[in-house]
């Protein structure tokens, strides 16, 4: 009897802790079915929807948006006409390190890399889109953040470099700068400029080597005047001329 009764109290446990394990399945399914795992690995800013809201999968509100940013792309405008000195740098060899200002005004330690510039020029400016790649370990970029970038560009063999106070703009954008002639008289040369190098804008044309540039003065000057032009020296504020220096 005791031998009977020790077999049905062993049946009972068997079929309780099999009756436990189906709860505790349930139970198990039950949790899955509500917690919601991202596919990728990243940050999530803020909820978008409130505790105790009924969601589903047929929903058009996401719950939360998950951002990766152990690397960010950092999207720069650049002057349709400079992609040809771009181009240039890459068919050097390797790839183009662009340096990346902060918020705070200071150089990252991480450096950039251009994976591509977009083939659409925006008609009102004349830009395209220039796309970087960056390492963010510190987390110190953020989406949606404006910063600054220094694209390497190689300079044209052929270019000459003028002061950037010795071109000016004209109501239209027009580059322009004074020259002074072999007969000392100022006259107005329309320019093409390539960008900047060292406080020195590149210039495509509109210039030749060994012409006389004004650097400053320039709202006194008269086009077919003769001018009392002195050499320009970097450090001293003084009306004056500079020879265009060739760049290569």
């Amino acid at each position: 009897q005791h031998r009977d009764d020790a077999s049905a109290e062993y049946e009972q446990a068997r079929a309780a802790v099999n009756e436990a394990r189906a709860i505790l399945s349930r139970r198990q399914l039950d949790l899955r079915y509500a917690t919601v795992s991202a596919p990728i690995a990243g940050r999530i800013d803020q909820a978008l929807v409130t505790e105790g809201a009924l969601v589903g999968v047929a929903d058009a509100e996401p719950m939360a948006v998950v951002q990766q940013i152990d690397q960010v792309y950092v999207d720069v405008r650049q002057p349709a006409a400079q992609l040809e000195s771009l181009q240039r740098s890459a068919a050097g060899g390797g790839e183009l390190p662009v340096t990346i200002i902060g918020a705070a005004g200071k150089p990252l330690p991480e450096r950039g890399q251009l994976l591509f510039s977009g083939i659409n020029v925006d008609a009102r400016t004349g830009d395209v889109i220039l796309r970087i790649l960056v390492d963010n370990p510190q987390r110190q970029l953020l989406p949606g953040m404006y910063v600054r970038a220094k694209v390497p560009r190689g300079a044209p063999a052929s270019a000459l470099t003028v002061p950037q106070q010795a071109v000016l703009r004209s109501a239209g954008g027009q580059a322009y700068a004074w020259v002074i002639g072999a007969d000392g008289k100022a006259v107005i040369r329309t320019l093409e400029v390539d960008g900047s190098v060292d406080r020195q804008w590149l210039v495509r044309t509109g210039l030749k080597a060994g012409e006389k540039v004004v650097v400053e003065g320039q709202e006194r000057l008269q086009e077919g005047v003769v001018v009392d032009a002195r050499d320009w020296q970097r450090p001293v504020a003084s009306a004056g001329a500079m020879q265009a220096g060739s760049k290569g």
